[in-house]
């Protein structure tokens, strides 16, 4: 039967990307407020600087509300130095290589080593950019047209916190709502799948249920970042006690993949999907129980504890920053890399006579980050056609059409608060709305002498220059060093070593060591979304990390959720001395290596049923090579920008 004109249509908007109703309205209100209240006082060529300013509103919106505002507070100061610094520069070809290329490896050290959501350092280094290749003026205007950068800043972090008053809880809940949803399609995945290798769309399955859950986990510690500790709100626990229990259920939908594992009961992801709703909606149950299992059928661990005391170590923004040195991070080497494309396109567009130099210098940069986790090669390609797409629709809707002033803030915030509400994965969309955008605010700070077409013309020109310099800068810095990746289990393997000796010695989870090893684990999941990322080609390097992060995982959830009891005498130690066994030959090489597996000691002797299972697999994650579909790219994103698509 042909399907009715009308249904063909519904179906066809369902598959259009999903608005951000509200961040699009307060990115409208911010850029509004800043472009068009200083064009009103001091022209459109001043209003362009404070417009500048608002593209600070990309970063932080998936972020708790406390750590939201001190780490975008301390990124609007950012903006505005590495505005006066590119400033400063302007006219003085080495001067501005040396300031950008400064401002690029700081700005992608501070956010991607906070893992502040947003697009990496890109529009910090938009900005400095663009303060770099205006005519050089004098110091008192310099410092006008950087306040008024501050302003632009200003208005977007004030808006960006007002969920703070309204739905002060909403990013945590959303992050749990979402881990619930996506056991629950695991859950029902694995019923469906009985006992067995998780491959294919079952193993797609796993690996988004343990991301979510591990960004719900991420976004809960997060709430406790600030200047001070502060006690938990009822909220922070109800949530705590939520995802406790949801790492049982998890656990229990793991076992029952294993040889004679019990089914995962019937209703259980029905009732997932509702208690996420409600989650969603603002409501957390509490206490939150588990419907009863059939006779003989599967049940979590209950949860020990609504909230851990002591609390792990708190950790403001320098703890988290002093991960820098940890040789487990992967952020040297990225921030080298977008610091040496930076250069080059800086040096280029001083040399090579381009109407608009700032444009090669970002577009080196956005080959290599401004987008979701994927690929170079991906974020070049895509960039490139929404580019030529924008440019296309600019110089057709201007071609015979100069706007005004006030039709220049009007169609500048629409546009702008039309591509921020846009989801990540939109990356066309997104580039193909900015481009408009960026040559309006590039027009108004010129007062039109080069026209929009002429304008439109030349950034394509431009921005093709910048990402191919990008994409040659890819090829002298090759993603993240081997020695990194190995550190980074090493690190984690190491971690789980007093954790699981202290929970063996007292019969209960220590919080401390535990969160250590829980925060080891959790640099090993940075590692293993960012090494894809950084890669021309894949490597596998992030397939043969998944089965050993997973084993981990695994381990690290049995000594939360395992019941109180006290081991044989000596496990302990036992146990310990295994774990830094295998720490040491993780250093060896990566899991899977002949260089690894040469130096690991033997299988786990007998001990406590459940957690010599957990060490096997640990011991087998580390010495096999992964079969070709584990840890595989997903096709629609890494497994971070698939969680974080979604909130």
């Amino acid at each position: 039967m042909t399907p009715r004109p009308e249904g063909a249509l519904r179906r066809g908007l369902r598959r259009l990307p999903s608005l951000d109703r509200g961040r699009a309205v307060r990115a409208l209100c911010a850029f509004a407020l800043a472009f068009g209240s200083v064009t009103a006082v001091g022209g459109l060529e001043y209003g362009a600087f404070a417009a500048m300013g608002c593209y600070l509103d990309a970063y932080g919106n998936r972020d708790p509300y406390p750590r939201r505002a001190l780490l975008t507070g301390l990124l609007a100061l950012g903006f505005v130095l590495a505005f006066f610094a590119g400033s400063l520069a302007a006219g003085h070809t080495w001067a501005m290589v040396g300031v950008l290329s400064l401002v690029a490896v700081a700005a992608t050290l501070y956010v991607d080593t906070l893992d502040l959501s947003g697009p990496g350092g890109y529009f910090v280094i938009l900005v400095a950019s663009l303060g770099a290749f205006l005519p050089p003026a004098g110091l008192a205007e310099i410092a006008v047209r950087s306040g008024l950068v501050a302003l632009g800043t200003g208005c977007a972090w004030l808006l960006g916190a007002v969920g703070r008053f309204t739905a002060p809880h909403r990013t945590e809940q959303r992050a749990a709502s979402t881990a619930l949803e996506d056991v629950a399609a695991f859950a029902r995945a694995a019923a469906e799948a009985g006992p067995g290798r998780a491959d294919g769309p079952l193993d797609d399955a796993r690996q988004a249920a343990c991301s979510s859950l591990h960004q719900a986990w991420s976004a809960l510690d997060r709430t406790r970042t600030g200047w001070r500790p502060r006690a938990p709100s009822a909220q922070q626990k109800a949530l705590h006690a939520l995802l406790t229990r949801l790492e049982g259920v998890l656990d229990v939908v793991e076992n029952s993949l294993a040889e004679g594992g019990v089914p995962v009961p019937g209703p259980w992801p029905h009732w997932l999907v509702d208690t996420a709703g409600q989650v969603r909606a603002g409501h957390i149950p509490d206490p939150w129980s588990v419907p009863e299992a059939d006779p003989g059928g599967a049940a979590p661990y209950a949860a020990t504890a609504v909230w851990p005391e002591p609390l792990p170590p708190h950790r403001g923004p320098g703890s988290e920053l002093r991960r820098l040195y940890a040789p487990s991070s992967p952020f040297p080497a990225v921030a080298l890399r977008v610091g040496l494309a930076v250069a080059g396109g800086t040096t280029i567009a001083a040399l090579v006579p381009v109407l608009h130099p700032a444009w090669v210098a970002v577009g080196a940069a956005s080959a290599l980050q401004g987008g979701p986790s994927r690929r170079p090669t991906w974020r070049t390609r895509w960039r490139l056609a929404g580019t030529v797409v924008g440019v296309g629709l600019t110089a057709a809707v201007f071609h015979a059409y100069e706007p005004g002033v006030w039709m220049t803030v009007v169609l500048a915030s629409a546009g702008h608060a039309l591509y921020r509400g846009l989801p990540l994965s939109s990356f066309f969309a997104r580039t193909m709305l900015s481009t408009p955008v960026a040559l309006l605010i590039a027009n108004a700070a010129t007062l039109g002498r080069t026209g929009l077409g002429t304008l439109a013309t030349f950034r394509l020109f431009d921005v093709t220059l910048g990402l191919a310099l990008g994409m040659a800068t890819t090829f002298l810095v090759r993603g993240v060093p081997v020695r990194r990746v190995r550190a980074a289990v090493q690190g984690a393997v190491a971690a789980s070593a007093p954790a699981l000796r202290d929970r063996l010695l007292t019969g209960s989870a220590d919080p401390r060591s535990l969160g250590r090893a829980w925060e080891a684990v959790s640099a090993l999941w940075t590692m293993h979304t960012v090494v894809p990322a950084e890669e021309i080609r894949s490597t596998r390097t992030a397939a043969q990390l998944w089965p050993a992060l997973l084993a981990l995982r695994r381990l690290l959830a049995w000594s939360l959720l395992a019941p109180p009891g006290l081991p044989r005498p000596g496990e302990a130690d036992r146990t310990g001395a295994y774990l830094d066994a295998l720490s040491s030959a993780a250093g060896a090489g990566l899991p899977g290596s002949p260089e690894l597996r040469g130096t690991l000691p033997s299988p786990p002797l007998p001990g406590h049923p459940e957690l010599s299972r957990r060490l096997g697999d640990l011991h087998r994650a580390l010495a096999s090579a992964p079969p070709a579909s584990a840890g595989r790219p997903r096709h629609r994103g890494s497994l971070r920008s698939r969680v974080l698509r979604r909130r």
